[in-house]
């Protein structure tokens, strides 16, 4: 639960990229995306590929709120909340940010590619390998011929996989995941095939029922960019 419903806050998607634990920053290796949609001066939510343990680290950057470091409080249903470590400086600063944007929805920095992208909105799916492995996955952003995702995860350009139901090749990578190339364009129907499929869903929800803290927006008082290094 958020205690303090009288704090600034902003609610909505802000692009992030993060590191669990105090290890060094390796682009491609340790360093992930993920999707903030609760932030306040004491706390944010975040949708998150690789969700940590409770009490662990987590440095994480948002381009309009800055380089922020915590702990994992709890686990929500598709992330993390982290409970952040900051000075009361700190703190006047992040809520200055919030104020100047709330009100306002965050679309990051402009995106010049020619296709034109989408933000899922459930962020969290799966990538099934050829092996059959399977490793949960953010994506960040999709079109109707390709998608940028985050996982714990470092293909090989060329490598085949599955995003949810949909099959593609990893195309290029970058610092906080790669990209694929679907191997059909898709249709308007893209997100839902994006999502995990319907059979793992009911057995996470399964697992969570008893072992992990469901996020309910009741909590929730009423109510590739630039990102400070962190």
């Amino acid at each position: 639960m958020i205690e303090q419903d009288n704090e600034p806050h902003y609610m909505g998607a802000v692009m992030g990229r993060y590191v669990l634990g105090n290890n060094a920053r390796i682009p491609g290796v340790n360093i992930f995306a993920c999707r903030a949609r609760y932030i306040s001066p004491t706390t944010f939510i975040a949708a998150a590929p690789v969700v940590g343990t409770i009490g662990e680290t987590v440095r994480a950057s948002f381009a309009p709120f800055g380089a922020l470091r915590g702990t994992i409080s709890r686990h929500v249903s598709d992330g993390f909340a982290v409970k952040i470590d900051a000075s009361d400086t700190k703190r006047i600063e992040l809520a200055r940010h919030i104020d100047s944007l709330r009100g306002h929805t965050w679309n990051g920095p402009s995106n010049k590619r020619s296709e034109r992208r989408f933000m899922p909105a459930e962020p969290r799916s799966i990538l099934t390998l050829d092996n059959g492995d399977v490793i949960p996955c953010l994506i960040v952003d999709f079109s109707a011929i390709g998608a940028s995702v985050s996982a714990d995860l470092q293909p090989s350009v060329g490598t085949s996989l599955t995003i949810g139901e949909v099959s593609c090749k990893v195309v290029r990578l970058f610092d906080v995941g790669f990209a694929v190339l679907f191997d059909s364009p898709q249709n308007e129907d893209a997100e839902e095939m994006l999502k995990a499929p319907q059979k793992w869903r009911d057995s996470l929800n399964l697992v969570r029922s008893t072992q992990i803290d469901i996020f309910d927006p009741a909590d929730i008082p009423d109510m590739d960019g630039v990102y400070p290094d962190f």
